[in-house]
This record gives structure tokens, C-alpha cells and sequence, in this order.
């Protein structure tokens, strides 16, 4: 096993889950890209996202149509929802789809406001 560069995760041929306080350290650093792949209006209704974090549709990552900013599978995809498990079955796609580090936020994006971090809602 290796470690995801830049980011001192263990890489795995599987997603990994991670705390909001792991997240948030790894936030904003190069080569780690967030992804929320929760239907806006349900974002908006809920905890907000976690700013920075691209919304990509589940159904979209299931079929393996990502933008062209997921061309390099060396990225560190973070994925979160509202609680977890579409964070986790995003996570798992990515995963199958190549890339070697991989993650979701445990509790998703609520984790990540119970421990005082910011989100946005637009």
C-alpha cells in the first residue's frame, strides 16, 4: 500500500472513509478535489456543501461521465452527502472507475458542521 500524494491517506483499491477533521486538512491542497453528488435542491434543503466541492449526480458518476477536471485518476477525490451513504456509493464508483485515492466523509457533510466548519448553499 502507498500513500495518496499530497496527502499522507493510505491508497487502496477501495474508498476509504475519513473524519471532517481529516477532510478539512486535506482541504484546498492540490490534487485533492471534493465531490457532493446530492441533487442541489436537497443541498440547499439540508447541511449545504462543503465549499469547493463539485457537484457531480450519483447517477452521473455511476455511468463513469465525469468532468474533464477527473482526467487524471492520480487525484485524491473526496466524497461527502448529507450523512454518508451516497457519499460512500460515490466513493466506491470513483474507486471503480480508477482512481487510487479515494474517500468519503464519515457522517458526510453534517459531520463536517458539527465540527464548526463552513458550508455554502447556492
Amino acid at each position: 500500500m502507498t500513500t495518496c500524494s499530497n496527502t499522507g491517506i493510505a491508497e487502496k483499491s477501495a474508498a476509504t472513509p475519513i473524519s471532517a477533521d481529516q477532510a478539512r486538512a486535506l482541504h484546498g491542497r492540490a490534487g485533492v478535489e471534493f465531490i457532493d453528488p446530492r441533487p442541489v435542491k436537497a443541498i440547499r434543503e439540508t447541511t449545504g456543501r462543503i465549499p469547493g466541492a463539485r457537484l457531480i449526480p450519483l447517477a452521473q458518476i455511476d455511468a463513469g461521465a465525469l468532468p474533464a477536471a477527473f482526467a487524471d485518476r492520480s487525484l485524491h477525490v473526496i466524497a461527502t452527502c448529507q450523512a454518508g451513504p451516497m457519499a460512500e456509493r460515490a466513493a466506491a464508483a470513483f474507486a471503480r472507475l480508477g482512481f487510487a485515492c479515494v474517500s468519503w466523509v464519515e457522517g458526510g457533510t453534517q459531520s463536517w458542521v458539527d465540527a464548526g466548519y463552513p458550508t455554502i448553499r447556492d
